[in-house]
C-alpha cells in the first residue's frame, strides 16, 4: 500500500512545497498527510492524498508480489543520496507502481527511520527515498542507502 501526495494547484510533490508536516503525517498510506497552520507557521497549500492498496488473490487466481533485490543507484558524495522512483531513478515494477518499499543503509542494515538523519522523501513506493546532505548537521553527509520494493 502506498500515498502519494501533491499539491492540487500545482502539482508538486508535497516535499517540494515547502510547507511543514505534523509529526508522523507526512504522506504515509498509515495516516495521511497533515499540515497546520500551528506547525506549517502560515497556511498550508491545498494537497491531494491518493491511496493505492494492492489487490488480493492467492498465487493460483493472479500473480504474486515479489520483493525486488536491494538497489542502490546513487552515493552520497554529491548532493545527497536518491533513490527516487520513475523516469530520473529506479523502475523495479516493469512500469508497474510498486506496492511497498523498504529503506536501509547499506552497510549497516539500519532502518532509515532509525538512523537519526533527516529525510526529504520518507521512503514511499511512490516516490522513493531522498537524503540530502546540506539538510544534515555540519560535517556530516547522508549515509548510503539502499531500497527494494514489493512488485505486483
Amino acid at each position: 500500500m502506498c500515498a502519494h501526495c501533491r499539491d492540487r494547484v500545482s502539482y508538486l510533490h508535497y516535499y517540494a512545497t515547502g510547507d511543514k508536516y505534523n509529526t508522523n503525517y507526512d504522506c504515509s498510506w498509515e495516516n495521511g498527510l497533515v499540515c497546520t497552520t500551528s506547525v506549517n507557521g502560515k497556511y498550508c497549500k491545498d494537497y491531494q492524498v491518493q491511496f493505492k492498496c494492492p489487490s488480493i488473490c492467492t498465487c493460483s487466481s493472479c500473480s504474486c508480489a515479489m520483493w525486488t533485490s536491494w538497489l542502490d543507484r546513487d552515493n552520497p558524495s554529491g548532493n545527497g543520496d536518491y533513490e527516487h522512483v520513475g523516469t530520473t531513478g529506479h523502475n523495479p515494477c516493469s512500469n508497474k507502481e510498486p506496492i511497498d518499499i523498504q529503506c536501509r543503509v547499506r552497510v549497516t542494515k539500519k532502518p532509515w527511520d532509525q538512523t537519526g538523519q533527516r529525510i526529504r522523501v520518507k521512503c514511499t513506493p511512490s516516490e522513493g527515498f531522498a537524503c540530502v546532505n546540506s539538510d544534515q548537521p555540519p560535517g556530516q553527509n547522508c549515509y548510503d542507502y539502499e531500497v527494494r520494493f514489493l512488485c505486483p
